[in-house]
């Protein structure tokens, strides 16, 4: 069990969490929603075959990076789009300030944009597509085919809208109202229409009984003029939503349907779907969360009303979600649930991380509703050591100031982003965060390819994970571990809506060190600032890994510098012995022939004690002395002048 106050993660993890019923309790809140009509919480899970895939998965791209580290308040955006010719583009919030704090500035914080036309990428951004400090925003493509990216400008709190026209953008004021300052905006369009809705800046804003509540806005000419503009969101009232909250939402659009979910902790998960391109609107609660007008932040029990007096664990949601919209008119969703409680004497609340699930929403255009349990932390297959159950490690929060790994969203499996494959069957695609058992940060000399950035262990990292559906979200695959990095953190991830081609591309940001900077104090290394990665999986291996239990387990120790996991990075390295007596073997291989290569040793405390250089470098192997260092950690640093490699050893 975790404890979260009101600012800060606090506590430690509870003994012994029992594992949860897959249909017992959740079922039985189900039942108490009249709007969902024979609707049941069921799991699709099989038996096992093994069919185990090696190696590394697919193919990953550098993209760009960036020092601001927060991508999201908690759903994500859309941030990738897909074209013709194998076309795609990628978006990212972009900052490249250096040395930087929780405190930072981050004066050039906007959009980073990469884009790849078929053949090759653009090269990796150094600065911002706008000429203004932007926040959080999404990628769409309007009716007149152009890419435009629509974020908040951070200072005039007041909507922007970013045009690409060939290869250069033009950034401008939305013409949505401004009234309630909004930010925070997600966007949806289809032909003509566009579809925008934001949190008011002032969290004191009400909006139909919700504190921080929703406005909408809809425009049939690509933004130009709106018919609604930053209105209420109509529907959305405070019987099921005490407050509402940035990026608290999702919003899909195919053609005449539009659909926007809306929830966090302790609200409801509701959706709002209109047929008429937002004219009207009907109402659904996807999940209910028992307690009406819940206020997560005052001193009150998680008292389910329905089971008489008595506090209650109740499963939530964590505030991250995904949803799309199919030319069917159905909704597709997945959102990440997990038990938390509240005693009453305080303003703090505690959850249980081991309770985290992953859930599959299909509202039918015909009206019926269905809800699958697609992952559970607590199934066998995520124990992948089959010892002790799931070990996410000690620090998965921490005391107030004391570094941690947490995000914004606090379950185990969290960040999801659902994707259709269009056909007969139709495939859905969910690919989420998950924390990986015994993958956390630990300076143990077994592990070279975590540094000890945070000197804080116990961490836990998190890979990509994927299941899908080969029949239109009925039966689901077993997870599929496709990034496989271990010692390395994949979150905040995006793919596209609508999936055309046998590839699915997933966009995420990976670093050396789990959490962010901004929301937890961690140190940062300037050696791996985040990665904003591009990783295309073939469709047709997620189902076939996905039918053995063991996909999930499969990492291989390969770090963001090697030449498969980034491309057009410096190359690949390897040393050998490890541990080591009298000598390492240092064997490096360079995409492209490195001039100059340094070569340094240094010790635990940072000194160098040894150093050597080579020159004209394609593939080369060295024999490197230790037999006089003193017993300790080490790493072995490799340097050319493009870019630099790191191996940490042991010397016995």
């Amino acid at each position: 069990m975790l404890f979260l106050g009101a600012s800060a993660f606090l506590g430690a993890v509870a003994q012994n969490v029992s594992p949860i019923s897959k249909v017992g309790k959740a079922k039985a809140k189900m039942v108490q929603d009249q709007t969902f009509t024979g609707s049941s919480l069921t799991s699709a899970k099989k038996g096992k075959t093994r069919d185990p895939f090696i190696s590394t998965f697919g193919t990953k791209e550098t993209v760009g990076k960036t020092t601001y580290d927060l991508q999201t308040n908690g759903s994500m955006q859309r941030r990738v789009l897909t074209g013709t010719g194998n076309k795609i583009s990628c978006a990212w919030t972009f900052s490249s300030e250096q040395g930087v704090t929780s405190t930072s500035t981050f004066a050039d914080r906007g959009t980073g944009y990469a884009h790849f036309n078929g053949t090759s990428w653009t090269a990796n951004p150094a600065n911002r597509i706008e000429p203004i400090r932007t926040g959080f925003g999404g990628i769409v493509v309007d009716g007149a085919g152009n890419e435009n990216y629509i974020c908040h400008d951070a200072a005039a709190n007041q909507l922007s809208i970013s045009k690409k026209s060939g290869t250069s953008w033009t950034t401008s004021v939305l013409s949505t109202s401004n009234t309630n300052a909004p930010i925070w905006p997600h966007t949806a369009t289809s032909g003509n229409w566009m579809y925008v809705i934001a949190s008011p800046s002032d969290s004191n804003i009400h909006t139909n009984g919700i504190r921080n509540g929703y406005f909408f806005a809809r425009s049939n000419d690509n933004g130009a003029t709106w018919l609604d503009n930053m209105i209420p969101m109509p529907l959305i009232d405070s019987v099921g939503h005490y407050r509402g909250g940035g990026n608290s939402y999702a919003i899909s659009a195919n053609g005449n349907n539009v659909a926007i979910l809306f929830g966090d902790m302790g609200t409801d998960l509701t959706l709002l779907k209109s047929t008429n391109n937002g004219a009207t609107w009907t109402k659904k609660t996807v999940w209910d969360f028992p307690i009406d007008n819940f206020n997560f932040a005052a001193a009150a029990a998680t008292d389910d009303p329905s089971n008489g007096p008595g506090i209650d664990t109740i499963f939530a949601c964590d505030g991250s979600f995904s949803m799309t919209l199919d030319a069917n008119g159905d909704v597709h969703a997945a959102f990440p649930i997990l038990r938390v409680l509240k005693d009453g004497s305080t303003t703090g609340y505690s959850y249980f991380a081991l309770t985290s699930r992953m859930i599959y929403y299909h509202g039918y255009s015909s009206g019926a509703d269905s809800l699958v349990l697609v992952d559970d932390i607590f199934d066998s297959w995520h124990d992948c050591d089959k010892v002790g159950g799931v070990n996410f490690g000690d620090n998965y929060t921490g005391a107030t100031g004391v570094p941690d790994a947490a995000y914004n969203s606090i379950g185990l499996l969290t960040m999801p982003s659902i994707s259709v494959v269009p056909g007969s069957p139709q495939k859905v695609l969910i690919a989420y965060s998950s924390v990986m058992d015994n993958d956390t940060t630990v300076d143990d000399g077994i592990h070279p390819y975590w540094f000890g950035a945070s000197s804080l262990e116990g961490q836990p990292f998190r890979d990509i994970l994927v299941v899908g559906s080969a029949d239109n979200g009925l039966a689901w695959t077993f997870p599929v571990n496709v990034s496989r990095t271990a010692h390395f953190e994949e979150a905040f991830i995006s793919t596209p809506e609508i999936i055309t081609g046998t590839k699915f591309p997933i966009l995420c940001q990976a670093d050396l060190e789990p959490g962010t900077i901004l929301q937890n104090e961690d140190l940062y290394e300037p050696e791996f600032q985040n990665f904003q990665i591009l990783q295309q999986v073939d469709i047709a291996d997620i189902f076939t890994l996905g039918a053995d239990t063991l996909s999930i387990c499969n990492q291989a120790e390969l770090p963001l510098g090697v030449r498969d996991v980034i491309s057009g990075n410096d190359g690949m390295m390897n040393i050998y012995p490890n541990p080591a007596t009298d000598y390492i073997n240092l064997a490096v291989k360079f995409v492209n022939t490195a001039k100059n290569v340094n070569i340094e040793m240094i010790d635990f405390a940072g000194k160098v004690v040894y150093t050597t250089q080579m020159q004209n470098v394609s593939e080369q192997s060295n024999k490197l002395p230790v037999a006089n260092l003193a017993a300790g950690v080490y790493a072995i640093k490799v340097t050319t002048e493009n870019g630099m490699m790191t191996r940490k050893f042991v010397k016995e």
